[in-house]
């Protein structure tokens, strides 16, 4: 009785060890499994948004006059440096009326939390400028409904009318910023390392409506000018079907 004992008292650690073993085995590829091994990137083919985005289309032609750029200080652009892994700015020629319009892409291949897109009010916040106007909307561009913010961004007597989405793996996303985590661990369910667009025009003008009306007109063209897969990598695949 007493050796029975022992051998039960031996065999009792024992199994408790290989059922640690196994639940830490199970764990480990359970984490493996969860953990995105693919990225948004690759499967959109590795775009390069300074060739996808055509220097002329419609009725507009890239400026070589940049005095509307957008104003950024040197702290301001190693930050944009260190967060993107590719940014586009241009500003466009409007060849019927002579108006501008600047374009801006910054995007990210890998949106972990340390790079995350940063919403254009916070970058315009940060170089002086005060937000007015921040609302959401939606517009028809090429055929696709996309969820846009538009702003008035002010600095003394500029006034600059802004417009701006923000693309999240397969889809343009809206509404506070916790959208942003919501739409990546989204990404992350279906396997993939989830990369981020934002993608942003605007106009020095006084004149909210009118701004608006060339921004869109401005979309449309360009999304025009690109096919359906061109268009995914700004809008997301959700409309591609």
């Amino acid at each position: 009785m007493q050796n029975e004992m022992s051998i039960r008292a031996i065999r009792q650690p024992a199994l408790h060890h290989w059922l640690a073993a196994l639940f830490m085995a199970a764990c480990m590829a359970a984490a493996w499994w969860v953990t995105p091994h693919k990225t948004w990137f690759e499967q959109l083919g590795r775009p390069q948004f300074e060739k996808l985005v055509p220097t002329q289309f419609g009725d507009w032609a890239e400026s070589e006059d940049t005095t509307a750029s957008f104003i950024i200080d040197p702290q301001q652009k190693q930050a944009v440096d260190n967060l993107y892994t590719q940014v586009v700015s241009r500003t466009y020629l409007h060849r019927p009326s002579g108006r501008r319009i600047m374009l801006s892409l910054a995007y990210g291949d890998n949106q972990t939390y340390s790079k995350q897109l940063h919403r254009p009010e916070s970058c315009y916040s940060s170089q002086g400028f005060k937000i007015e106007n921040l609302r959401q909307e939606q517009l028809q561009a090429a055929g696709h409904p996309i969820s846009v913010n538009r702003m008035t961004a002010a600095a003394g007597e500029r006034l600059e009318q802004v417009t701006y989405w923000i693309r999240i793996g397969d889809k343009v996303i809206s509404g506070p910023p916790r959208e942003l985590n919501i739409a990546r661990m989204a990404m992350g369910v279906k396997g993939f390392v989830s990369d981020g667009l934002l993608f942003r025009v605007s106009e020095l003008a006084g004149d909210t409506k009118s701004s608006d009306t060339l921004h869109d007109q401005f979309i449309n063209d360009l999304l025009h000018a690109l096919s359906p897969a061109q268009q995914a990598m700004l809008i997301g695949q959700s409309f591609q079907h």
